[in-house]
């Protein structure tokens, strides 16, 4: 484990009291994955992170030295990430869906 893997454990252990708070879990994983990723984007901005998007699963994660992360950990190699302002923010119907239904709620 890096100490990147670490830092991230220890951030997100503390919204999931070490994966206790299940209802934290569901809350990032089922609606809210894209505020997850910006509070993992803003805490570790240092190290250039970006917002990756799963279209099929419609998830959201954190790139943060090439591992995605999300509430649960890391995710990489659970998703088919995209980079999320490359592959949909200009692409103005699938973008503004995303937008609306998952972002702007």
């Amino acid at each position: 484990m890096t100490i990147i893997d670490n830092a991230v454990a220890r951030f997100t252990d503390r919204f999931t009291l070490n994966g206790k708070r299940k209802e934290v879990i569901e809350c990032f994983t089922e609606g809210c994955c894209f505020w997850f990723a910006s509070c993992l984007f803003e805490r570790f901005s240092d190290y250039d992170p970006i917002i990756m998007y799963d279209v099929v699963a419609n998830h959201f994660g954190c790139k943060i030295e090439g591992r995605v992360y999300d509430i649960t950990g890391d995710v990489t190699d659970q998703y088919n990430w995209e980079v999320w302002y490359e592959a949909y923010w200009d692409d103005s119907a699938r973008g503004e869906r995303i937008f609306c239904d998952c972002i702007n709620f």
